[in-house]
């Protein structure tokens, strides 16, 4: 019975370690990702390492933004948007992410919101942004 007790708390503890935020795991799977997509422009099986970082560290506003970036590499456009919002929304003015928010309007022929966060990207300091803002009305 003591047998069984401890057998118990010891898969009770390597549960419990498996759930809810590790930073540690999130890292790794994040740097996984980022190696995927750069490397060898697998980005469906690089949106699979970021999905799992997001799921390790909900605060990793660079997962987010990369999975978005693998999913606009493939076209997934309206769904790479939610993640370069989401990225926003854990690191208010991400400028890289302002930027492909409007590459994306600017795609999707919609270049009032691709102005828009052209404009913001400048501000909160990406560079090079001239030739993108140039055309947009004042």
């Amino acid at each position: 019975m003591r047998k069984l007790k401890v057998i118990t708390l010891i898969a009770f503890v390597v549960l419990l370690s498996g759930c809810g935020n590790n930073v540690e795991k999130g890292r790794i799977a994040y740097d996984k990702g980022v190696n995927l997509m750069y490397n060898s422009s697998r980005f469906a099986e690089a949106e699979e390492q970021f999905t799992l970082a997001i799921k390790y560290d909900k605060s990793n506003y660079e997962a987010y933004y990369y999975r978005g970036c693998t999913k606009f590499n493939r076209s997934m456009y309206d769904e790479a948007i939610v993640d370069f919002e989401k990225a926003l929304e854990v690191k208010p003015n991400y400028a890289d992410a302002e930027f492909n928010l409007g590459k994306i309007y600017f795609l999707k022929n919609d270049h009032d919101m691709a102005c828009y966060y052209y404009r913001l990207a400048e501000l909160h300091g990406r560079p090079n942004m001239e030739d993108y803002v140039k055309a947009c009305p004042n």
